[in-house]
């Protein structure tokens, strides 16, 4: 194997993932079939049947029956797949996983001798299509500078995958924007069938027998870090309580039972031909199991009697190995899978692809993970959920209604609008694409729009079973209320006392407040102010249950009117605004010698209008209007007046 000292640091972030228990199914998944290949129409025929896989997401191609294809036949089969997803389908952003079968090639070999860096495995092409790294594609991708290896975006996250999520820390913001390619391939297509059997999600694990085995070389001319990963993964998996087999010895570990996990350097290791022939471990593995070996060309070809050379995960895989990363040409060791990403991922809930692609770190290179993608492990079975839910049992029309679940299991969380059998007849499906869906998880608030009952059902379901639970809530009119004001202005010099009063049929308690810090609690007030000002009269008015709030706004000025308008004018006449400079509001007088038609706009510096303030008749005598320009910038306006054939404008300015 040629070696390369790795230029990464050993960043290890243990964070733990909660066990995503919800359902599973495999509508992001793209499962491709060679059609010139018996083994893989008949493996793919097997795992749609095992798996439930839509029709459309099966993606047919017409490619060479063998293990190696040039670049041309690679492209002539891209296009067929790029074309089914983009015109045939449009599936193209539904999918998150691809998965080849035996029978679809395996590598493409640029140059006859196999060392060509831009030599790469079939899967490690696939992953980049229809993306925004597809220019990658037959590019030697390994280093992006001289001491710097390329990795993809997924590559030690801690989240579960989705192609359009947006990497962590990415600037600008980027999706991951690659397919996580597997492959379900074997010696034989019954070695394909029995790995198909003994994985999918949620795969019970007896954790107290499960064994993990790494196998060290103690001999140094091994590399870190990935000899020292070994030790890393003991650690972690030791730390989650599971068995751990740590073998830091020149005994080259064979004939294990119960194996979960395993890493070692398969053929690579100095001593493994003193204990077994190509470094078959002869071992028992579990179902769920993965593996990895830190071997060169361990996936370069799964063909029966070919086993040639160093060793091959087709020999793990037919022992009864779940799961594999293996390398179709020599790669450098830092293409190589860290185990120790490999065993924390894949017992923190993560899938069989996710845990894979979290650990390997390239792209457009040699990688191939072989195994069901959404493959994952439980230690226990799960309770089915049996969900209550909390909501008000009343609420007024206008607020929020808050729902609430209880009792819940990880998994699916639905809240959908109706009973449970009007929400069971109105769609098949209990997802967000349902007709009555509402939101999604524990709470969520809804408007009550309308009086009377509404129901709501909760959906709790994880892959053992579905529990249901109806919530209803009484939803009541607040008080229809009209507020009667006797004056919008008031005037100091004349007791600037106001009478209010309101109207609302069932109500118990009425709560005003003047502005000015006084109070009442009769439908029926009056109220003298003693200062000038602008006030908010403010009334809450309560059926007992709801209430309903109604406002107006009271100005007071000194005196009636102001010094230049006298209470009967012979002509139009405009008076100054008070106060001015206005703050929030402002009055503004003008007095008609008879009933005509007014119109009092008001326009800023520039001549531009800003608000129209009356365009109606008014009867003769004195009047204000008042005036909020809340929404005005600060600076100098012209109020202007239009009546009986003449114009009058007053200068005023805004300081907010």
């Amino acid at each position: 194997m040629r070696m390369l000292v790795s230029v990464l640091a050993m960043l290890l972030l243990y964070a733990s993932s909660l066990l995503c228990q919800m359902p599973v199914d495999y509508r992001d998944v793209g499962l491709i079939i060679n059609d010139n290949d018996t083994n893989s129409v008949a493996i793919g025929e097997y795992f749609i049947q095992k798996r439930n896989i839509p029709s459309w997401n099966v993606i047919h191609v017409q490619a060479p029956a063998k293990e190696t294809i040039t670049p041309e036949q690679f492209e002539d089969m891209r296009f067929q797949i790029e074309e089914y997803l983009t015109v045939t389908t449009g599936l193209v952003d539904s999918l998150n996983y691809f998965v080849t079968t035996k029978g679809v090639p395996l590598r493409v070999l640029h140059n006859n001798d196999g060392g060509d860096a831009t030599n790469a495995s079939v899967d490690a092409e696939l992953m980049l299509i229809l993306g925004a790294y597809a220019n990658q594609i037959h590019q030697n991708t390994l280093f992006s500078s001289p001491t710097s290896v390329r990795t993809h975006g997924y590559f030690r996250k801690n989240e579960h995958y989705s192609r359009k999520a947006i990497v962590p820390g990415s600037s600008p913001p980027a999706p991951y924007d690659l397919f996580l390619t597997t492959r379900l391939t074997g010696l034989t297509k019954e070695d394909v069938f029995t790995l198909i059997d003994r994985s999918g999600p949620f795969t019970l694990v007896n954790k107290d027998s499960a064994l993990w085995v790494f196998d060290r070389d103690p001999r140094p001319i091994q590399l870190d870090p990935y000899d020292l990963n070994f030790v890393a993964a003991s650690q972690i998996l030791s730390g989650k309580g599971w068995n751990v087999l740590l073998n830091e010895d020149s005994v080259f570990v064979t004939d294990q039972r119960n194996v979960l996990g395993y890493g070692s350097w398969g053929s690579n290791d100095h001593y493994d031909h003193h204990y077994t022939s190509y470094a078959r471990t002869r071992n028992h593995w579990l179902p769920g199991s993965v593996a990895e070996t830190y071997v060169s060309t361990s996936a370069r070809n799964f063909t029966p009697g070919g086993q040639a050379g160093q060793s091959r995960i087709a020999d793990l895989i037919a022992e009864g190995c779940t799961g594999a990363s293996g390398y179709v040409f020599e790669p450098y060791t830092v293409a190589l899978t860290w185990v120790n990403y490999l065993a924390d991922r894949y017992t923190s809930g993560y899938n069989l692809a996710e845990s894979y692609y979290m650990s390997n770190p390239t792209i457009s290179w040699m990688a191939v993970i072989v195994g069901d993608p959404k493959t994952s492990i439980i230690t226990e079975i799960p309770t089915p959920p049996r969900p209550i839910a909390d909501v008000p049992a009343e609420v007024c029309k206008g607020s929020s209604i808050l729902l609430r679940a209880d009792s819940t299991k990880p998994g699916n969380m639905f809240w959908f609008a109706g009973d449970s059998a009007t929400v069971l007849n109105a769609g098949s499906e209990l997802t967000p694409r349902h007709p009555l869906y509402v939101a999604s998880g524990v709470s969520t608030w809804v408007q009550a729009d309308s009086v009377g009952n509404r129901t709501f059902t909760f959906m709790n379901e994880n892959f053992v079973g579905r529990g249901l639970f109806e919530a209803s809530v009484d939803i009541i009119a607040a008080p229809e209320a009209m507020l009667d004001i006797s004056a919008d202005t008031l005037y100091l010099s004349e007791g600037a006392t106001l009478q209010c009063s309101v109207s609302a049929p069932g109500a118990v308690s009425w709560d005003w407040n003047f502005g000015d810090g006084a109070t009442g609690t009769d439908p029926t007030v009056q109220h003298s102010y003693t200062r000038t000002g602008s006030f908010v009269v403010r009334v809450t008015v309560s059926n007992g249950k709801c209430t309903t709030v109604l406002t107006h706004t009271v100005v007071v000025l000194q005196v009636n009117g102001t010094d230049d308008i006298p209470a009967l004018a012979a002509s139009v006449t405009l008076g100054r605004n008070f106060p001015n400079p206005v703050s929030m509001v402002t009055a503004i007088p003008f007095t008609l010698p008879v009933r005509m038609h007014v119109r009092l706009r008001v326009f800023d510096a520039l001549g531009r209008l800003v608000a129209t303030l009356a365009d109606e008749n008014f009867d003769s005598g004195p009047h204000t209007i008042v005036w909020q320009p809340a929404q005005q910038l600060n600076g100098v306006y012209h109020c202007v007046l239009e009546a009986d054939g003449t114009r009058q404008s007053q200068r005023m300015s805004i300081v907010h």
